[in-house]
């Protein structure tokens, strides 16, 4: 899977979990730029991200991301699940 899809699955599992629209989220946002993400939010887009792609995704990790396009890479460095 390459980042482009990595990226598009991420908006996805933020829109479903949020209830925005995917196509109103851009990967330049923040968290705090999301309406609905919250730290519970986080939890649920990460567990939804893991499934989707079959990967565990370090929570810890993911407090690094400053946009949602950070996160690419630390999706993609997870370890299968």
């Amino acid at each position: 899977m390459n980042d482009e899809e990595v990226l598009a699955t991420v908006i996805d599992a933020i829109g479903q979990e949020t209830g925005n629209a995917p196509s109103e989220i851009t990967p330049e946002m923040t968290a705090s730029d999301v309406p609905g993400w919250d730290s519970l939010a986080h939890v649920r887009i990460l567990l939804e991200i893991g499934v989707k792609l079959g990967v565990a995704v370090d929570i810890e990790k993911t407090y690094r991301a400053a946009t949602i396009r950070d996160l690419v890479p630390i999706v993609r460095e997870s370890p299968r699940a």
